[in-house]
């Protein structure tokens, strides 16, 4: 179910796979790629919806914080407020990235944009 929510979303077909997704999340909630099947769903909204895209970033950071998962929804939640002109709220969340996982992909890019920010 998640491989076949992963090609829906692959090929475009979001709202597909934000059901498959979800379903995926009900039936197996404990399964170790529900951090992944999440943070898709909040992929699946985001070119369409970004405060619904936001709303399942933050679950993702709240109930999987030491998924590999949680980095990508902070840097993607700081991406969101820049993308709305609220460069404090932005600043927040690659901050939160860097301090809480420094070893991740997304500290770097957080990093970047905080220089470009200006702390």
């Amino acid at each position: 179910m998640y491989d076949l929510s992963l090609q829906q979303y692959r090929r475009g077909s979001l709202a597909t796979a934000r059901v498959g997704f979800r379903e995926f999340l009900r039936v197996y909630a404990t399964d170790p790629r529900a951090a992944d099947a999440l943070f898709f769903v909040g992929e699946t909204f985001a070119p369409e919806n970004a405060d619904s895209a936001a709303a399942v970033y933050q679950q993702v950071v709240k109930a999987y914080p030491n998924s590999a998962r949680a980095p990508s929804a902070l840097y993607k939640l700081g991406l969101l407020a820049e993308s709305r002109s609220e460069k404090a709220t932005a600043r927040t969340y690659y901050q939160r990235v860097v301090a809480g996982y420094p070893r991740s992909d997304e500290a770097n890019l957080a990093r970047d944009k905080l220089q470009r920010l200006g702390r």
